[in-house]
């Protein structure tokens, strides 16, 4: 029973571990945490995006997803990064290199199966009401996110 009491601490204080050594750790998301960050940001259109550090379409969309970031106010668009690296070792220099200017989590398995995600990249898009509408793999760039982010507004 010590020996899972100390596994579940050490466990426990890893990311702060990271943090205290000056990097912050990418943190773990899981589905009722993603749930809750939906559901306190209605009014907005959220945006998933899967991705991997290895992925080649994933590198060439990341800096797409940036623009679209920089195009709509926090009001009216959280854009949420899913790594689905096995280890975030690579992930915090990846996304700082790429210029990321959204939250980046590492996506728990149950995110990946509830939203179907077997190839990266994968896009998911809930309206304003907190309903997914769009759950689709492969790469978008920033005119066709556009389009989508403005149809879930309600502009042009």
């Amino acid at each position: 029973m010590k020996r899972i009491a100390l596994a579940l601490l050490f466990c426990l204080l890893l990311p702060c571990m990271a943090s205290a050594a000056g990097e912050p750790a990418i943190e773990p998301l899981d589905q009722a945490g993603l749930t809750a960050l939906i559901q306190k940001n209605k009014g907005k259109v959220v945006m998933l995006n899967f991705f991997a550090t290895w992925c080649p379409p994933c590198r060439v969309e990341i800096p797409e997803l940036v623009k679209v970031r920089d195009a709509y106010p926090q009001s009216e668009l959280l854009l949420v990064g899913l790594s689905v690296d096995e280890d975030s070792a690579p992930v915090l220099p990846f996304i700082k290199k790429a210029g990321v200017n959204y939250p980046v989590y590492m996506a728990a398995r149950d995110v990946t199966d509830a939203y179907r995600v077997t190839s990266v990249p994968h896009n998911v898009f809930f309206a304003t009401d907190g309903h997914m509408v769009i759950s689709e793999p492969g790469m978008a760039d920033a005119n066709v996110i556009g389009q989508v982010m403005d149809d879930l507004l309600g502009k042009k």
